[in-house]
């Protein structure tokens, strides 16, 4: 079933024969898990706050690639989805200058990437919170093992 953002062509898409979702997905982990490590290496050479800038100015390259997409100027509720983006930006840089510090600190990748890749527990608790979405059992049980994992990996 796909949402009323996505369209019936675009949920049909593949890429190497797999849903174009779950290509984008496996890349998205490989990317990730691969900046996670890159991390520790550039926070032993740079604080926080330099690496946070650099991690920025690695971004341009790619904004200029996607400034080109015809698609650029879609959307419907173009001011709020701005405003809500920048957000979103603001929130991802200070969370990346509190991953670089806790790297910078003489925490372990292997340890700090898997416990920050838990934010969904946020996600989650805020959904339940405020937009009235509710947790079946066995989601609470996967909210509670997840929580238990943050504990065993800090130990």
């Amino acid at each position: 079933m796909s949402s009323s953002i996505e369209s019936a062509p675009a949920a049909r898409a593949v890429i190497a024969g797999l849903p174009a979702w779950l290509a984008y997905s496996l890349l998205t982990i490989m990317l990730w898990g691969t900046w996670g490590a890159v991390s520790k290496v550039a926070s032993a050479g740079v604080d926080a706050n330099t690496n946070q800038i650099f991690f920025t100015v690695g971004l341009l390259p790619l904004m200029l690639i996607v400034s080109r997409s015809s698609r650029l100027q879609g959307g419907q509720q173009r001011r709020i989805g701005i405003a809500w983006a920048f957000f979103t930006g603001i929130l991802g840089g200070v969370g990346n200058i509190a991953f670089f510090h806790a790297l910078g600190m003489g925490g372990k990748v292997s340890i700090v990437a898997p416990s920050t890749v838990l934010f969904p527990l946020v996600t989650v608790f805020l959904a339940t919170a405020f937009l009235h979405e509710r947790l079946s059992r066995p989601q609470k049980l996967g909210f509670v093992l997840a929580l238990v994992a943050i504990y065993l990996l800090s130990m």
